[in-house]
C-alpha cells in the first residue's frame, strides 16, 4: 500500500493538481431531476422562484440595515431552485457544462426518479472541513439537488477516485431546502470574523435568535463572537443547519437530516471501490433537498475521521447516484385488516365512554 507522501507524489505525476486551492464553485446544482448544471436564475427566473417560494421575511430583510453585522444588503427576492418543469429552460436558468449525467428519470407527478452524475472538480477534504468547530469552504463542496412530489424511499451514493484505480475517503451531507444560486462564503453574509476584521461581531444571521428563512428554515448558531472558535474557514457545517446568500442579496438556509461517512479507510484511500463507497437510504416527505458532497479527509473522530489529514488533492473524480421510489401500496387485503382494526378500536373506545 502506497504511504500518504509517495500517493501525493504519484498524483502529481499524473497531472493532478495537489495545491491546497478550491477545485469547486458557488452553489451551482446539479440538479437530480432535470439532468443539468445549473448556475443561476434568470431575472424572469427569480420572479418565478419569489411567486413559488414567497418574499424574504420582514424579519430578516430588518437585519440588512444592522451595518455592524457586515451583512449587508438583502434582496426580497428569492433565488431558490424551481420546481415547476415549465421553467426549466433558458428563459429562467442557465446552464453549465460541466458534470456528465446517466441513468435519467424524473416522474413530475411523485418525484420518483434516478439519475448518475460524474464530476471532476472534488477535493479530497472539503466535506471533512465542514465536521469541525471553524466549519469549511463552501467552495470545495459540489451541491446536488432535487425533489419529491410525494413521500419517496431515496437512496445516495457517492465515491472519489483520481480516475486511475485510487478511491479517496469521502462523504456527504443531505439537507432539506435549498440554497440560492451563486451563494458563497463572503458574498452579502460576510464570513466573519474575517481577515483585516478588528471587532469580533455576532452575525445577526448566524445568531441564537435569527429569524426562519422563506423556507421556514433558521441557521444553526455560529459564534463569531471573542468566545468563539477562532477565525472561520467558512459556512459550510456538514452535521448541521448552515445558510449563505449570493451577491445579488438572496439568502436562505438548509436543515441537516443525515450525513454519510462510514466506510474511511485508515489511510484515507484505497484501491478497491467498496472500502470508500458512502450510501445512505431514507424514507423523505414531499419537499426540497440538498446534498453537500466531497473528499471527508480531515474530518473530526465524532464524524468518522481516521485522523489522516488532506493530501492537498483537488480535480478529483467523484459520482453520485440517485433514486427516489414510491413505497409500496398495501395489497387490498392489508387495507381490510386495517379498516377491521380501526373499526374495533372505535368501538372499543366507545364501550369505554359508555361504561366508563
Amino acid at each position: 500500500m502506497r504511504t500518504p507522501k509517495l500517493l501525493a507524489a504519484a498524483f502529481v505525476g499524473a497531472g493532478l493538481t495537489t495545491l491546497p486551492l478550491p477545485g469547486l464553485a458557488h452553489v451551482e446544482y446539479y440538479d437530480l431531476n432535470q439532468g443539468r448544471h445549473i448556475g443561476d436564475l434568470t431575472a424572469a427566473g427569480k420572479v418565478k422562484s419569489t411567486e413559488q417560494y414567497g418574499a424574504t421575511p420582514a424579519a430578516v430583510l430588518a437585519l440588512g440595515s444592522n451595518a455592524a453585522n457586515g451583512i449587508g444588503a438583502l434582496s426580497a427576492q428569492s433565488g431558490l431552485a424551481l420546481n415547476n418543469p415549465e421553467y426549466w429552460n433558458g428563459t429562467y436558468q442557465s446552464y453549465i457544462s460541466s458534470g456528465s449525467f446517466s441513468n435519467l428519470s424524473y416522474d413530475a407527478a411523485t418525484g420518483s426518479g434516478t439519475a448518475s452524475v460524474v464530476v471532476n472538480d472534488v477535493t479530497d477534504s472539503g466535506w471533512g472541513a465542514g465536521t469541525k468547530a471553524t466549519l469549511g469552504d463552501s467552495h470545495r463542496v459540489g451541491f446536488f439537488n432535487f425533489r419529491l412530489a410525494t413521500t419517496q424511499l431515496v437512496t445516495i451514493t457517492w465515491n472519489v477516485d483520481t480516475g486511475d484505480g485510487v478511491f479517496i475517503d469521502s462523504a456527504f451531507s443531505l439537507y432539506q431546502g435549498v440554497l440560492p444560486y451563486q451563494g458563497h462564503d463572503d458574498a452579502v453574509e460576510k464570513l466573519n470574523p474575517k481577515t483585516g476584521l478588528t471587532t469580533r461581531v455576532q452575525d445577526a444571521l448566524d445568531s441564537a435568535s435569527a429569524p426562519a428563512d422563506v423556507q421556514g428554515i433558521s441557521s444553526s448558531y455560529r459564534d463569531t463572537t471573542a468566545s468563539g472558535p477562532g477565525t472561520f474557514s467558512g459556512q459550510f457545517n456538514a452535521l448541521d443547519n448552515w445558510g449563505q446568500s449570493n451577491v445579488a442579496g438572496n439568502w436562505s438556509n438548509i436543515a441537516f437530516l443525515a450525513y454519510a461517512n462510514a466506510a474511511n479507510p485508515a489511510d484515507g484511500y484505497s484501491l478497491d471501490a467498496l472500502d470508500t463507497l458512502e450510501s445512505i437510504t431514507l424514507e423523505l416527505g414531499p419537499g426540497n433537498y440538498t446534498i453537500a458532497a466531497s473528499g471527508a479527509l480531515g474530518a473530526a473522530a465524532s464524524a468518522g475521521g481516521q485522523g489522516v489529514g488532506s493530501f492537498g488533492l483537488t480535480n478529483l473524480r467523484g459520482e453520485l447516484t440517485f433514486s427516489a421510489t414510491a413505497l409500496p401500496v398495501p395489497e387490498p387485503g392489508t387495507w381490510a385488516m386495517l379498516a377491521s382494526g380501526l373499526m374495533l378500536t372505535g368501538i372499543a373506545a366507545r364501550r369505554r365512554l359508555q361504561h366508563g
